[in-house]
């Protein structure tokens, strides 16, 4: 129950877990082509150095969770050093998620074959048209977004066991390699054949496999005490099976057959890019396993295009509660979802599938928004002396930092598209944080000075888009984009100063009493002899019952507003109060007046919950309700097969002692 910004804490590690697998975890299943393919039989070592950064990045972030038990993360911690630097953190963090969702979706229909075939108007082949895997990933993505909708569903457990299920899976498959890594290693080549300066890059190339680290840290604020135990229980393990299975995995992919390995697609790329795994299952084992695995491993890749999604939601959720995107973002559905953050975050992944229908095109964009947010993670935790960090922690994340300041420095100049987009989301929502400061009515500046700062954001955008599309990935291009960048960051920063008035506590309602309105507790005609407890957001055929029973039995009716929040926390900004619940206002607004006309006792309750029957069950047990009053819903039997049936959840855990009644 979330009334005073605080959260329940029951994320255990044997959950935590598999949820970090879900998104550190499933990187294997196109890390692996992605490796061969820019490095090809030297993979093998490339893979071994991504694998040591890996457990320095993991150590890193067993650190950080230390550290930040209420929510960790780039945002977080770069919030300590710097409030701009934590908004450019989050937006590289959006950027990350966007890819996720793009490349996860697009490989999923790679592990299940639909790899290489186009739509045209005479139907499906192998070349000219439409890529099938593009428009059919584009399309999954809208649907997983439309699900989004309507919340969360039940789909949290049914993830859980798909990513032990493909751990499962792919330590049968490691198992099998085994016999065969001598004769692999064989066939192992230098990674120093084409050159120092070469083998850098292609080790930049794969960095993308450090993806989804950033997910533990901003999990700490709905951790089990104590959070450092909890995450260390709950990264260790994905760490050493990770590091491990990727290791083997990597030898025994050098030993596949050359009519594998260089197979083409009809326009020339590598045919195996994107569903290597398979590849080794069906080598090593059997075809038939390896098609099963496929399914698993698909189902692994489209709960981690949901996850995206979700988290994509959060970063703009969060970023709006706290005022640096416009306050729009954080409006939320009936469901508990924001609305346009969740149009974003299914539109824009969407839409980077349809421009960039490749694996390794999509790969590139998405190691700058990895590489950009780990290393603002590292860089503030480790130069920051008001934390407590050992000497050797502090300089260990130091010269980590360093090395991913290098990566991200080599992908900029190796990388153009992933620069540009990084530009342009960094661009984008910069503008947005200028507008949200701006067009603010208390902020004390001129309206002619306002107009001119939201017509300067509009043509930095309309500008960094423009030089995308006009010079492409000239080189050229990178010098004008960031002079863009600069100076849209200058403007940011030097409206700095006006954050302090937006983030002054505006006058509150609160659960006693409101200014400016009527008392939210009412006395009625008589002395209330029990309380009559009424779950709703607004059931007027509920109410109008609640109310005659109340007079029949001479109680109290406790009127209880629960706002669902949908989205998952993250870092440790306050969910929405009352005052700024205009559905909630409205309808106690009207509860007054009709309890005072049928002189019945009113005690307005309102709160926020993730959980909505936990939430019912924990103020009916603490305002000591005798009767719970609930309304039946008249959805369908597929909705409760998503949501649940809250109905049954209350039933099963409420106390003996209160009353349920049912209204139909």
């Amino acid at each position: 129950m979330l009334t005073t910004g605080e959260r329940p804490r029951e994320l255990r590690w044997y959950h935590a877990g598999p949820m970090l697998f879900g998104d550190w975890g499933t990187s294997r299943l196109y890390v692996l082509g992605l490796a061969f393919a820019f490095t090809y039989r030297a993979s093998f070592w490339y893979v071994a150095a991504m694998c040591l950064l890996m457990i320095g990045v993991g150590w890193s972030y067993e650190i950080i969770c230390r550290l930040f038990p209420d929510g960790g993360g780039v945002y977080s911690s770069a919030q300590r050093r710097s409030q701009l630097l934590a908004v450019v953190g989050g937006l590289l963090l959006c950027a990350d998620y966007v890819v996720t969702a793009s490349l996860s979706c697009l490989d999923a229909f790679h592990y299940l074959g639909i790899n290489g075939f186009y739509l045209s108007i005479r139907g499906i082949g192998t070349s000219g048209g439409i890529p099938l895997d593009a428009l059919a990933a584009t399309l999954t993505i809208l649907a997983i977004g439309w699900l989004n909708y309507f919340g969360p569903t039940k789909t949290g457990t049914i993830a859980m066991f798909v990513a032990l299920a493909t751990v499962v899976l792919t330590l049968v498959i490691g198992v099998a390699c085994l016999p065969h890594l001598g004769e692999a290693f064989a066939r192992v080549e230098s990674p120093f054949k084409h050159g120092v300066a070469r083998s850098w890059i292609g080790f930049t190339e794969i960095v993308l496999a450090l993806s989804g680290v950033e997910a533990i840290a901003n999990m700490t604020g709905i951790m089990v005490q104590p959070v450092e135990k909890t995450a260390r229980k709950a990264i260790l393990p994905v760490l050493i099976e990770i590091v491990i299975l990727n290791l083997i995995l990597a030898l025994a992919m050098t030993s596949l057959p050359d009519e594998i390995l260089f197979e083409k697609l009809p326009n020339g790329d590598l045919a195996h890019t994107g569903d290597m795994l398979k590849q080794i299952a069906s080598h090593y084992i059997s075809p038939g396993f390896a098609a099963v695995a496929s399914v698993v491993f698909a189902a692994l890749l489209l709960s981690a295009v949901n996850t995206a999604i979700g988290a994509l939601v959060s970063t703009q959720f969060m970023l709006s509660r706290d005022k640096e995107l416009p306050k729009a973002l954080a409006k939320l559905n009936r469901f508990g979802m924001p609305k346009i953050p969740l149009v974003v975050a299914a539109v824009i992944p969407a839409l980077v599938v349809v421009l960039f229908p490749d694996v390794e095109k999509l790969a590139g964009l998405y190691a700058i928004g990895v590489v950009g947010a780990i290393s603002i993670t590292l860089a503030s935790t480790s130069t920051n002396r008001q934390l407590e960090l050992k000497t050797f922690e502090r300089a260990f994340m130091l010269g980590l930092t360093a090395i991913m300041l290098a990566i991200g420095l080599t992908i900029t100049l190796e990388k153009p598209a992933a620069r540009s987009f990084a530009l342009i989301v960094l661009v984008t929502g910069l503008a947005g944080r200028l507008v949200t400061i701006v067009s603010n009515k208390v902020v004390p500046i001129e309206r002619s000075t306002r107009i001119g700062y939201m017509a300067f954001a509009a043509s930095a955008v309309a500008a960094e888009l423009g030089i995308a599309l006009i010079m492409g990935d000239d080189w050229r291009a990178f010098i004008p984009s960031s002079i863009v960048a600069l100076i849209m960051g200058y403007a940011s920063y030097e409206t700095q100063k006006y954050r302090a008035i937006l983030l002054a506590p505006p006058e509150a309602p609160t659960l006693e009493a409101a200014p400016a309105k009527p008392r939210m507790i009412l006395k009625g005609e008589y002395s209330p002899k029990e309380r009559i407890m009424v779950a709703t957001t607004g059931n007027p055929r509920l109410i109008d019952f609640a109310i005659k029973e109340c007079k029949n039995r001479q109680a109290e009716l406790d009127i209880l507003f629960i706002r669902h929040l949908a989205v998952t926390p993250m870092g440790s900004t306050a969910p929405p109060t009352l005052a700024e619940d205009s559905d909630a206002l409205d309808l106690f607004d009207r509860l007054r007046a009709q309890s005072q006309e049928n002189g019945v006792p009113l005690r307005l309750l309102y709160g926020v919950a993730r959980d909505i029957p936990e939430a019912i069950l924990d103020m009916a047990v603490t305002h000591g309700a005798d009767l719970l009053l609930l309304g039946t819903t008249r959805r369908g039997t597929l909705w409760k097969a998503m949501k649940g049936d809250v109905i049954q959840a209350v039933a099963e855990q409420l106390p003996e002692r209160i009353g349920l009644l049912i209204h139909a």
